[in-house]
């Protein structure tokens, strides 16, 4: 008799923007907030009947999911996806007795104000804080956040040397290239009860901070050296996740064209790329 073994269900890709309005000034002259949000929600419990004998009575529809989203989003204060995360994860558990466990995942597109005008805004298109909080019955919600897309350069100070060499490697020793990637970092706070606009911040100002301060022998060293920078500004996380992509700049040969490259003209390509991850932890 086939058995199921697990089961889980929800709504992806609810998109949700929220505008902060004081409403203590004219339209025009009050300061806004402009928050944008892609939800995932994932349920799971006991809905076992609905997969083995079609019994939908326990399933809380998908688009009650959806619902809860928008509506939950006017209540809360919505200071951060993080925050934001926390209430519907709780709200599953609190309202619906059969639910064991709701996991949400946040991805925010980043709104920066133009030029301090009150109510105009520029869109970020690279980088995204994301989130993750999972509310499970009987145990302490976790919170998990980060970023995506964050595009980190650097021209000089930074090698290729002394890798392993076989009858494969073709790539020659370099003292100076250019090490390009594009961030992904997930940090778990040690408590789901913190100030994740401060910290996320903070790590963020880490993580740069780390990748400029030293000549890097690789990426390997660079994301050991990024993570721990994070670790040691932000006492309220246990673990960083990083994956960095490299972004490869290769030297364009121009001695057919009677000129010296003196390390100014690259070929940019991503495509195949060195990826290299780490898990960094106290």
């Amino acid at each position: 008799m086939p058995r199921l073994t697990h089961n889980s269900y929800g709504k992806s890709r609810v998109r949700v923007s929220k505008i902060k309005r004081p409403r203590q000034a004219p339209a025009g002259e009050e300061r806004h907030e402009f928050i944008e949000a892609t939800v995932d929600v994932l349920l799971e419990g006991e809905f076992a009947a609905a997969y083995t004998s079609g019994d939908n009575r326990s399933v809380v529809a998908t688009d009650t999911c959806k619902n809860t989203v928008y509506v939950l989003a006017k209540d809360d204060p919505f200071e951060s996806i993080e925050s934001f995360g926390r209430t519907v994860a709780e709200h599953f558990l609190k309202h619906y007795a059969h639910v064991e466990q709701a996991t949400i995942d946040l991805k925010e597109r980043r709104w920066l104000r133009l030029l301090d005008c009150p109510h105009a805004f520029l869109g970020d298109s690279n980088e995204a804080p994301t989130a993750q909080v999972v509310a499970r019955r009987g145990t302490p919600t976790t919170i998990r956040a980060g970023l995506e897309g964050l595009t980190l350069a650097k021209t000089t100070q930074t090698g290729f040397a002394n890798f392993h060499r076989d009858e494969f490697r073709t790539l020659p020793d370099t003292e100076d290239r250019i090490f390009a990637t594009q961030l992904t970092a997930t940090w778990d706070y040690a408590k789901p009860d913190v100030d994740f606009v401060a910290c996320r911040g903070t790590i963020r100002q880490a993580l740069l901070a780390r990748f400029i301060d030293h000549y890097s022998q690789s990426v390997q060293e660079t994301l050991y050296r990024m993570g721990a920078g994070a670790l040691e500004a932000c006492q309220e996380i246990t673990r960083v996740s990083l994956a960095m992509p490299n972004k490869h700049h290769l030297l364009f040969n121009l001695a057919p064209f009677s000129r010296k490259n003196e390390n100014e003209i690259f070929i940019s390509t991503d495509e195949p790329h060195g990826y290299i991850t780490g898990v960094v932890e106290r």
